[in-house]
């Protein structure tokens, strides 16, 4: 009775409910998301973009930056956002955006901020340390 063939095509089939249901179990769970959210691209020179690493920066996120003292125009360096600035992130791809070069942990670009009476001020990136000091050129 133990071994009679109904009896032997019903543990073949649970064995293969149960290899179905392993493998679905292991393989599934590498299409699920991780949990961390997209980080979006934006375009070169957009308004709410990092500089640094081009991505569009969410709500109450700000660009680490330094600003020194000067007139109408002053001299800043950018060392990017909380998405590129920890660098530790290896899936954030930190350029500069003049000589399309990497950007190590230590360097920053930079730029010249025009404060305008309208109170909307232009930030004009000039390049990264390495360009701005000649040290790409070869």
């Amino acid at each position: 009775m133990l071994f009679s063939p109904f009896f032997l095509l019903i543990h073949v089939l649970i064995g293969l409910g149960l290899l179905i249901f392993g493998f679905s179990l292991f393989f599934s769970s590498a299409k699920k998301p991780s949990g961390k959210k997209y980080k979006h691209q934006g375009k070169a020179g957009e308004p709410g973009t990092c500089p640094v690493c081009g991505i569009v920066l969410s709500p109450g996120q700000q660009i680490k930056s330094a600003v020194f003292p000067g007139e109408d125009d002053r001299i800043c360096h950018i060392f990017g956002c909380p998405n590129c600035l920890p660098y530790t992130d290896s899936e954030v791809h930190r350029f500069c955006p003049v000589c399309k070069k990497d950007l190590k942990a230590d360097e920053y670009l930079v730029a010249r901020i025009f404060y305008r009476p309208t109170g909307k001020n232009h930030v004009h990136i000039l390049g990264c340390v390495n360009c701005r000091n000649g040290a790409h050129k070869s």
